[in-house]
């Protein structure tokens, strides 16, 4: 049926002469499809919904499978919306989550096992042994004693170096000790692995690419931003076959290939594959060093543009690469929160509120939260607080306590934990940040972002289409294609729906607030 519909697409007519930009932005919890014309503009979009797989507490997975018709159903509807053939797609893009990884049979193409998502906590015992083991306290030591030599940043962050259930190399580590088919095959050079592009790629050029771009792989653990190799001491020293890594490309050019024919029924060029966070920094025109961007969907992402330097940390703020194009590298340092749009679905399941449309009025019929306080942490809390055994919960609760509260409590948390971020940024590069773009569906609420801009005294900017990701992407490809010839063209692709000014006298209202909540993360710290 999927093969019928295929042909169906590729053989409508494109008498027109319509051209399209197609861009797949594969994100945690959703698959969203845009197609742009040659000014940018969004002429049709899809999206599905990405079932999600808890086995355990903790655990977090995604059919392979489901990765891949989910693929296929969203471009496929992208195109029937637009009564679109598949020759009218003159180029695509593909951003993705980042981090989470499946591995396969080189010779089968079939998957040992599901997505290992980002969030998935399961290998958590290997990253705490690890990270008090002697091995990791020797390199600590070690880098701290190069830096006292040196004063290179680099062995300062590599002093505070350790593992984390976010990174890829601990979680792979755990599969290969669980997965004794996975184990031969990697020992007999037959297992792949990859992450969501990956794989993705793998499929969609019929096994002639096994690859992933620079922004992808920074936060696999086994790769240096510092000298864009593979950590081979810590591949060796987690006894991870070689064989099974991806080559590693830029993330914009003609080396991406096509789309096989077979697929949707014509050829499509790709020209992108990029990070979500990579692209989503590329959408909102956050070029130069300084920038600022701020991503609040299924997580919060803070990023701070490093330009050709990736930033040395010893908080958590993670140096990753936004992109490489050729001789130009952006580096991005990098605070994130895992729990955003989480905490929002979970909020409805509750029954706290009906349509998200409605979290605004009821939030703001009440004058506070009634002190009572959330602590958003299905997924530990990270930095500058780094805990991933805490607790989800709230503190405060009394007889006076409605739901409403609860919801309003919730929302407080999110700008919380972004002001916490904000706080890091600032210490770490001493940058005063003035301007602040948004993007990603939880930015919609306009309280939320009021609420933010006032914590942070920081002018926040949301644009009229928010979901950057997939815009980036689309404008990454469009210009590798030549459809445009300098990024200045792209300045008028993004408009802004509205600016969010700080009112001074509002953090004086929030202060004991955000200190009260900060107690109250204290106390659900280290829970598990």
């Amino acid at each position: 049926m999927a093969s019928k519909r295929g042909d169906r697409n590729s053989k409508r007519s494109s008498s027109s002469g319509r051209k399209f930009i197609a861009s797949v932005d594969f994100g945690t919890t959703s698959v969203r499809c845009f197609l742009f014309d040659l000014q940018g503009r969004v002429r049709s979009s899809a999206s599905v919904k990405i079932s999600q797989i808890y086995p355990q507490q903790g655990w977090n997975e995604i059919d392979p499978e489901d990765v891949w018709t989910t693929f296929q159903t969203v471009f496929k509807k992208a195109l029937e919306k637009a009564d679109a053939a598949v020759s009218d797609v003159k180029v695509f893009g593909l951003s993705t989550q980042r981090g989470s990884f499946v591995t396969w049979d080189k010779r089968t193409g079939k998957p040992f096992h599901n997505f290992i998502t980002w969030k998935d906590l399961r290998a958590d015992h290997l990253v705490k042994s690890w990270n008090n083991s002697w091995t990791i306290q020797g390199i600590r030591l070690g880098s701290l004693i190069l830096h006292q030599a040196t004063r290179n940043k680099r062995y300062l962050a590599g002093s505070a170096f350790k593992f984390m259930n976010g990174l890829v190399n601990l979680r792979l580590r755990w599969v290969l000790d669980h997965h004794e088919n996975l184990r031969q095959a990697a020992k007999d050079g037959n297992a792949l692995f990859g992450t969501i592009e990956t794989f993705l790629l793998y499929r969609l050029t019929r096994g002639r690419l096994h690859a992933t771009d620079y922004s992808n792989i920074c936060v696999s653990g086994l790769w240096d931003p510092y000298t864009f190799q593979w950590v081979d001491w810590l591949i060796n020293m987690l006894e991870i076959p070689k064989s099974m890594l991806p080559e590693i490309k830029d993330s914009c050019g003609d080396h991406w290939g096509s789309i096989h024919q077979s697929i949707f029924g014509a050829e499509i060029p790709i020209r992108c594959v990029v990070s979500d966070q990579g692209a989503s920094l590329f959408g909102s025109l956050c070029f130069k060093p300084g920038d600022v961007r701020l991503t609040m969907g299924t997580g919060s992402f803070v990023s701070y543009n490093t330009g050709e330097k990736p930033h040395a940390s010893i908080s958590g703020l993670y140096p990753v690469v936004g992109w490489k194009i050729g001789d130009e590298v952006v580096f991005i340092a990098e605070g994130h929160s895992s729990d955003t749009a989480t905490v929002i679905e979970w909020c409805r399941d509750i029954d706290l509120f009906e349509e998200y449309d409605d979290i605004e009025k009821l939030i703001t019929s009440i004058p506070n939260s009634d002190d009572v306080f959330f602590v958003p942490a299905f997924s530990g809390i990270q930095a500058p607080i780094n805990d991933e055994s805490a607790a989800t919960g709230y503190i405060g609760i009394k007889p006076s306590t409605r739901k409403v509260h609860l919801l309003r409590a919730a929302v407080e948390s999110l700008a919380f934990r972004v002001y916490q971020m904000c706080q890091l940024m600032y210490q770490e590069t001493g940058v005063v940040v003035t301007k602040m773009r948004v993007d990603g569906g939880v930015c919609r609420n306009d309280f939320l972002m009021q609420l933010i801009s006032d914590l942070t005294m920081v002018t926040i900017d949301r644009p009229t289409f928010i979901e950057t990701a997939s815009h980036g992407a689309a404008m990454m490809a469009g210009l590798s294609f030549g459809i445009w010839k300098s990024r200045s063209e792209l300045e008028a692709m993004r408009q802004t729906e509205r600016v969010f000014f700080p009112v001074e006298n509002r953090w004086l209202d929030y202060a004991p607030l955000y200190s009260s909540w900060k107690n109250a993360v204290r106390r659900l710290c280290n829970w598990y």
